[in-house]
């Protein structure tokens, strides 16, 4: 028999994107497309401006209750953003 250096495509597509460091901007992408699975439908139409600097979310609200509602559960929404992606994407999220 002899030995292959066989490995499974979804694998590689991992190792790959890894080594480019796609999977971060991949998984920002995915947080600002369900935005509205995360918060909730609420905040998601009074956000005006989603953006990443590193680990660091930015969202601008165009409502201050909405804003403070946000601000409340600052620590609740960084760990639903996490759960979202599978692993610690957002250290730090700041609320305009």
């Amino acid at each position: 028999m002899r030995k292959s250096n066989l490995i499974k495509l979804g694998d590689a597509i991992q190792a790959i994107l890894k080594e480019e460091k796609l999977d971060i901007k991949l998984s920002q992408h995915a947080v600002k497309t369900g935005w509205k699975e995360i918060v909730g439908q609420a905040i998601a139409n009074h956000t005006s401006e989603l953006y990443f600097q590193q680990s660091t979310l930015f969202v601008s609200i165009n409502s201050a209750v909405m804003r403070n509602e946000l601000l409340l559960n600052k620590s609740l929404v960084i760990n639903s953003i996490n759960k979202f992606c599978g692993y610690k994407l957002v250290e730090q999220l700041v609320i305009k």
